[in-house]
């Protein structure tokens, strides 16, 4: 089966009230769910939680990293499209930030 990130996204941000938005991106096999959270910090860690029960229950996938991060993280263009790939890089390269990274390996 193929999964398109808007699909896991959505299901994401549907999850909590809290969760401003979403991207998904895959490194080295393993899914990475970044979420912005507006709010408070303290919910990052029940968010962590969330994100990997929903994705596993809707979509039978795991999620292998969660970042939490402010919002205005997750780079969108001029045409409201979110920039998976840079993204991407900026979590490779330790760029980004986040309150909290779980690595559920």
């Amino acid at each position: 089966m193929r999964y398109h990130p808007i699909d896991i996204e959505t299901s994401v941000i549907r999850a909590h009230r809290s969760i401003a938005e979403c991207a998904v991106f895959t490194w080295t096999n393993l899914l990475v769910v970044v979420v912005e959270l507006e709010g408070l910090e303290r919910a990052a860690l029940d968010l962590v939680a969330l994100v990997t029960s929903v994705v596993l229950e809707e979509h039978c996938l795991v999620v292998g990293v969660v970042a939490i991060v402010d919002p205005g993280v997750i780079p969108i263009n001029s045409r409201g499209e979110k920039q998976r790939m840079h993204l991407r890089d900026g979590f490779l390269a330790d760029q980004l930030d986040p309150i909290y990274v779980a690595y559920n390996m």
